[in-house]
């Protein structure tokens, strides 16, 4: 799942999307995407870290080339699906596919996002049946395959937004987090997000997305932190709770690594 492209990816997978990588050989959660939940190669609370700093640091996870997971997801109503990610982010550039395995009525149904370096994102949403409709810029924000996840959340890598600022400290659980809050360059359907890192296990525990007026859309929330098989610390579960209360439930499994990737893995 690493944010949420973040949490991205780190969403976000971010969202526990929890992916392989090739280059380095270590799991992470998507942003979500994400999204970006995952650890980064220096502490957060490093002394003489600056924001900008640790945003490069939390971007360049992201950045990971291919990367292939299965996740669950639980949707407010207590629908389970049972989703294959397959993922491929270089250079500021990002391009995701999410297609639904179970249940077998849903089954086909998918969902295809790219976004280049600097631009709006653009997806398409593919029916079971194989009908098509393009997402518009007024639909960002909305839940994907009916769940609390966004697709903006698995797209876009908030850390690679030009203005990034520390706000202060504050404990999620018992994890004593640094606060990284992150602003666009008008390409996003969002107004900020701000995340809670921490510095110890070097791991994104909260994120919160807010439109451009300032209201909360959703908080992405790590609920488990595990051990990945190269022994770094990886967010294994995340909800995705809106301001009504709705709340969705992900968990990574099936992990893949040595995942190679081509154009026809993201063909509409």
């Amino acid at each position: 799942m690493a944010q949420l492209a973040p949490l991205a990816e780190h969403c976000l997978a971010g969202l526990t999307l929890v992916f392989a990588s090739r280059d380095v050989g270590r799991m992470k959660l998507f942003p979500l995407l994400i999204v970006l939940l995952t650890a980064a190669s220096l502490r957060a609370g490093d002394p003489g870290m600056n924001a900008g700093q640790l945003a490069s640091q939390m971007a360049s996870l992201v950045e990971d080339g291919e990367s292939s997971a299965r996740v669950r997801m639980k949707a407010p109503d207590g629908q389970v699906l049972q989703v294959q990610i397959k993922s491929l982010r270089s250079g500021g550039n990002a391009r995701t596919v999410y297609e639904v395995l179970w249940p077998q009525q849903r089954k086909g149904e998918k969902v295809v996002l790219s976004q280049s370096k600097g631009g709006w994102p653009r997806g398409e949403k593919i029916s079971a049946a194989g009908e098509r409709s393009g997402i518009g810029r007024g639909e960002w924000s909305g839940g994907m395959f009916g769940t609390g996840l966004a697709y903006a959340d698995v797209i876009e890598n908030f850390f690679l937004w030009p203005k990034q600022e520390l706000a202060g400290k504050e404990s999620v659980g018992r994890a004593d987090c640094v606060i990284l809050e992150s602003r666009p360059a008008g390409n996003s359907p969002h107004g900020k997000v701000r995340s809670w890192i921490d510095p110890d296990k070097r791991v994104v525990m909260r994120v919160e997305k807010y439109d451009v007026s300032g209201q909360l859309l959703r908080t992405i929330t790590t609920t488990q932190v595990a051990k990945d098989d190269a022994g770094r610390n990886i967010p294994a579960g995340m909800t995705v709770t809106r301001p009504d209360g709705a709340t969705t439930e992900i968990d990574g499994s099936n992990i893949r690594h040595d995942v190679r990737l081509t154009d026809a893995d993201f063909a509409l």
